[in-house]
């Protein structure tokens, strides 16, 4: 088996069907499906072994007794895979029918894709920072030049199971940051191609204030600790402080003061950071800055301007 495509699923009948028929389509036909259902109580896993009984593609569906979250759940189906490679899917998702094909003409640990930020007409290109080396991709990552999704990158197993790179049960916001840089951190070889193969749900989308709870913050720190355990070349010091800014920026892509004192006194180490990473825009490393000085009127100004007016207005 050369691919084994894990998705995690919980309660996704609304937007399952869609992920499922973009799997089944693909050209390449040499992989298997392991979908780990993590208690659902709706309709999720009639669909599930529907697909496995009419799509042809080998499947393996294993299922949580108890909602345990998505990290565990990733890790369930990590311990059934049994491809050369790893993809992951997530169920409200669509990927290319030819991603899986080009992915794997690169025989490379990481392969790494581009992608888009919805679907259809409103769909908008993404493009992800360029490197050739395993030490440039992990600096792209803690700089915040490039996106770590999981579902942007596949793995070549056999990397993941010689270091033992699994998630952390119950820390289940940062972990893709986590299992991605520390896989880029021990891999050798690693590639990207820039073609978008994957369409990412934009209307999947919660507030600032549900994604950056104290208990998330508390999940995304222990995840950003292990990572801090693992990067411990001189070069990645100062990279460091940068995920920490990378973490908590969109806090200031908010209206809220609430979320901007959030952003100051969380992890304040990084504040001093804020205009030191020369790979940003000068205007991201403006409002960190001014969000470092507590010049919370000019925080809002930009989100007022950049967001409601230049995004939502100029290019919607």
């Amino acid at each position: 088996m050369k691919l084994s495509v894990i998705m995690p699923v919980y309660n996704a009948a609304a937007t399952l069907g869609r992920s499922l028929e973009s799997i089944k389509a693909q050209t390449f036909k040499d992989f298997e499906v392991v979908f780990v259902d993590d208690c659902s109580a709706d309709e999720t896993s009639q669909m599930l072994e529907e697909f496995k009984e009419s799509s042809g593609i080998p499947c393996k569906i294993v299922r949580h007794a108890v909602n345990q979250g998505v990290a565990a759940a990733r890790n369930t189906a990590l311990e059934a895979a049994e491809g050369e490679y790893l993809a992951f899917v997530d169920a409200d998702d669509v990927i290319e029918p030819n991603a899986f094909e080009v992915a794997l003409e690169s025989a490379a640990d990481i392969v790494g894709w581009d992608w888009t930020l919805g679907f259809e007409k409103n769909g908008r290109y993404m493009r992800q920072a360029d490197y050739s080396t395993p030490m440039e991709a992990v600096k792209n990552l803690m700089g915040g030049t490039m996106r770590w999704n999981l579902w942007l990158f596949i793995y070549r197993r056999e990397l993941i199971e010689s270091h033992n790179i699994r998630f952390t049960p119950g820390d289940n916001m940062g972990e893709d940051m986590m299992f991605t840089i520390s896989a880029f951190l021990v891999a050798n070889k690693v590639k990207q191609i820039h073609q978008s193969l994957y369409n990412y749900n934009a209307v999947n989308t919660s507030s600032i204030s549900k994604q950056f709870t104290q208990q998330r913050r508390n999940e995304v720190e222990a995840n950003f600790k292990k990572v801090e355990a693992l990067a411990t070349s001189d070069e990645l010091k100062p990279y460091l402080e940068y995920l920490k800014l990378f973490i908590k920026l969109p806090l200031l892509i908010s209206d809220d003061k609430s979320n901007y004192e959030i952003w100051y006194n969380w992890l304040p180490e990084s504040n001093a950071y804020a205009m030191a990473n020369k790979a940003l825009p000068l205007r991201t490393r403006l409002l960190q800055w001014m969000a470092s000085k507590r010049f919370f009127v000019g925080v809002k100004f930009y989100y007022i301007f950049v967001y409601k007016f230049v995004y939502g207005i100029i290019y919607k």
